[in-house]
């Protein structure tokens, strides 16, 4: 089990990080000691990932800034623009989801300005997946607050059910169960004696007959 300070320790940033890169992906806390929250081996592989996707995120950008400084084609203004594209790209995607899908647009974008393609489509594309990263950023915090809320609503359930049954007298309904048995081992006995009695009549009845 890990810590907050454990994780952040592990990978070498600050607890505050750790923080926000759990809750931009929603790892929550599988277990408790005392006040402090702990997370097991899957949290670290997914946090593991997170970091790791955001850095190589973060160089693919830069690897398209350099392609983009040397393409000696371009003018100072189609040049501002895509890098001021590869700028709104970095910080548009905060999830394992969006920084995934922006590395990629990353990379593409520096395939492109390597080769002959127009800078004209670089800067297209930077323009609809900075859009794109953003959707995928914003389906991802919705699933997750949908989980979350889910969760909260089962552990309240849960809570409840607990309570109810610690504050249940099993003794009154115990009573209550032998009071309802004897009643309907009454009756049935009562029914039961009827019966023979009828068959008593019957049997009297046919031996006047005779």
């Amino acid at each position: 089990m890990y810590s907050f300070d454990d994780l952040a320790a592990k990978f070498g940033v600050s607890v505050k990080t750790i923080r926000r890169r759990m809750n931009e992906n929603g790892i929550k806390p599988v277990d408790k000691d005392g006040k402090t929250l702990l997370f097991d081996d899957h949290a670290l592989a997914v946090l593991q990932d997170v970091i790791q996707t955001k850095q190589s995120k973060h160089e693919a950008v830069v690897n398209a800034g350099l392609a983009n400084i040397k393409k000696s084609s371009n003018t100072p203004a189609e040049s501002v623009q895509v890098q001021e594209g590869l700028e709104q790209l970095e910080n548009a995607t905060h999830t394992l989801a969006g920084d995934e899908y922006a590395k990629a647009i990353a990379n593409q974008v520096a395939e492109m300005l390597k080769s002959d393609t127009s800078v004209n489509k670089a800067i297209s594309l930077l323009t609809v997946a900075v859009n794109r990263g953003r959707i995928i950023d914003q389906q991802h915090d919705e699933l997750v607050a949908e989980i979350r809320r889910l969760d909260d609503k089962v552990d309240s359930l849960y809570d409840r059910l607990l309570h109810n049954m610690r504050n249940f007298n099993y003794r009154k309904m115990a009573k209550i169960n032998a009071e309802e048995f004897m009643k309907m081992t009454s009756k049935h006995k009562g029914k039961v004696s009827g019966q023979a009695s009828k068959q008593v009549k019957k049997k009297e009845k046919g031996g006047w007959s005779r």
